[in-house]
């Protein structure tokens, strides 16, 4: 070597190999990082063979020492060492970050899933359902995102095939937003979709929507999966009830939708069809919706033995006189009103109530204004419900023989300012309503349940709801009015059982993890401890081999 080089060969070598070693691990975690063999990983390990070839060409001596595990010069050993310990460490750290791989040291496993989350995935991988959660998280959520996603990666660790985890920003994938039913308010918030054969949303499935993040939420919506099907509700047809079919505002569509997107099953019973077999055993509840024709003997003995068996019924009715056409359901001597009364000491009054304080633009659409307490709308906020043309209930007041085997539960309740009139004809006639001695002044009872009391209860247990109006659940009220939706949903969770199937109270909650850090704060972490503190201990240790060549 020139004598005018500050550097000797061997020197020039050492060096050489330090820089062939760096390239050499920075181009194999680039690789393992990226996936394929960028022009980056390519130059790096260019510069890699180069600088290991260097090394070998001009201190063979060196090499085959640092081979043979001898003390090489200047401590090129401890350098190279120093590098592949630094390298296998950013690699394991990336791969344990990538796997999102998460560990509970928690004595009771606060962090962990409930046993019942894991056996509801376990349903849902039986029956063969295959789901996609899905969060919508804008850039100003990334910090909830961290936190959703230590709770979503445990969900599909366990489902494995059967749970599949996205997370969309709305702002940047408005497309797949609007498919959801995305609205502004959801931010940060989660969707359920069926998956189809192909592995996409299944186009028949409407997506259920979860709300914020957490494990009730989330184990609900597997769990209104997994029950798909579980749960079948009967419309009675044949005596000129509401259509489900129809998407109008008389109609009640929006009914029968709302159920299907909950998994329960809708079918049509045409009861004379079940006099030799009985309605079915699977019929959760059966729905009586705005009936005009009265139900002959045999069709009321066929309720009769569903309700004994512990039958769930839900009656929607109307007054006789509606929209200018004669309703005979349940008038006062129809052989259905007579089992009402004789079973359950309730019987439907031909009357009309004529609401002169809690109304909405008329007489005849009245807005409750009594909501009593009851397991029905036990969480119901104060919205309205709205009826029209609606019919009075009565109860008595001395039950007898099998009557005293019910308890009688008021729910909704005319103003004072109310009565019921009784002289249909005339008014239909005249149209002009006057109260008289006749009527019945308010409040006046439109809707109630029934069930058996304690004393008389057996394994089956039958549930009687029963409600003066079948606007109530018309399309055209349920969509314009929040209340009249609650009030049927929580109707059919009171009759069905269902909501008590679908959902359930986590003792452990892994969304009330104390320690949750964001990208930056988890790359901040990662530069600490694997290049600011081993860089320290290397810088160390070539301060020290420094001083000491000196």
């Amino acid at each position: 070597m020139d004598n005018h080089f500050p550097f000797s060969r061997s020197q020039v070598a050492s060096w050489a190999s330090v820089v062939g070693a760096l390239a050499l691990v920075s181009g194999g975690l680039l690789f393992a990082f990226q996936g394929e063999l960028s022009p980056v990983v390519f130059g790096c390990v260019m510069v890699g063979i180069l600088g290991i070839g260097l090394w070998i060409g001009w201190a063979p001596d060196e090499f085959q020492a640092w081979m043979a595990g001898r003390q090489t010069r200047y401590g090129t050993t401890t350098i190279l060492v120093t590098i592949l310990f630094l390298g296998v460490i950013v690699f394991v750290y990336g791969m344990v970050d990538r796997a999102n791989i998460t560990a509970d040291f928690t004595t009771q496993q606060k962090y962990s899933l409930n046993t019942p989350t894991l056996n509801v995935i376990e349903r849902l991988r039986e029956r063969g359902f295959r789901v996609r959660l899905v969060g919508f998280f804008s850039r100003n959520k990334m910090r909830e995102q961290e936190s959703a996603d230590l709770l979503l990666r445990q969900y599909e660790a366990e489902g494995g095939d059967a749970v599949e985890v996205e997370f969309v920003d709305p702002d940047e994938k408005p497309d797949i937003a609007g498919r959801f039913g995305y609205q502004p308010g959801y931010d940060g918030h989660m969707f359920l979709a069926v998956l189809g054969a192909d592995g996409e949303p299944d186009a028949q499935s409407v997506p259920i929507y979860l709300g914020e993040v957490n494990e009730r939420n989330i184990t609900t919506g597997l769990l209104t999966v997994a029950s798909a099907g579980l749960f079948k509700i009967y419309f009675t047809v044949g005596h000129g009830e509401l259509d489900l079919e129809q998407t109008d505002e008389p109609g009640i569509s929006r009914l029968g939708t709302s159920l299907l997107d909950q998994g329960i099953i809708v079918q049509s019973l045409q009861l004379l069809d079940m006099v030799e077999t009985g309605i079915p055993e699977d019929a959760s509840a059966v729905l009586i919706i705005g009936a005009q024709q009265p139900f002959v003997e045999t069709e009321v003995e066929v309720i009769r033995d569903y309700m004994d068996r512990g039958g769930r019924l839900a009656i929607f009715t109307d007054p006789p006189l509606v929209d200018s056409y004669e309703n005979n359901f349940l008038r006062a001597d129809s052989p259905f009103n007579t089992y009402l009364w004789d079973e359950y000491g309730i019987r439907v009054k031909d009357e009309l109530i004529v609401e002169k304080q809690s109304n909405l633009g008329s007489d005849f659409t009245l807005i409750a204004d009594q909501i009593v307490s009851h397991t029905i709308l036990s969480g119901f906020q104060d919205a309205p419900i709205v009826m029209r043309l609606v019919r009075t209930l009565e109860i008595t007041d001395d039950p007898q023989g099998r009557q005293s085997m019910y308890v009688r539960e008021p729910l909704l309740l005319s103003s004072e300012g109310s009565y019921g009139e009784s002289g249909l004809e005339e008014m239909a006639e005249s149209f002009r309503t006057v109260q008289d001695e006749a009527d019945t002044p308010g409040p006046l009872l439109m809707g109630m349940t029934v069930r058996r009391s304690l004393e008389f209860q057996l394994e089956n247990q039958p549930r009687l709801f029963i409600i003066g109006d079948s606007d109530v659940v018309k399309n055209e009220f349920v969509s314009e009015f929040p209340g009249n939706a609650v009030l049927w949903s929580d109707a059919i969770d009171w009759l069905t059982g269902f909501s008590q199937t679908v959902s359930f109270t986590p003792i452990n909650d892994p969304t009330l993890l104390t320690l949750i850090v964001s990208d930056q704060q988890r790359t901040t972490i990662a530069y600490v401890t694997m290049v600011i503190m081993p860089g320290i201990v290397l810088l160390s240790g070539i301060v020290v081999w420094w001083y000491r060549r000196r």
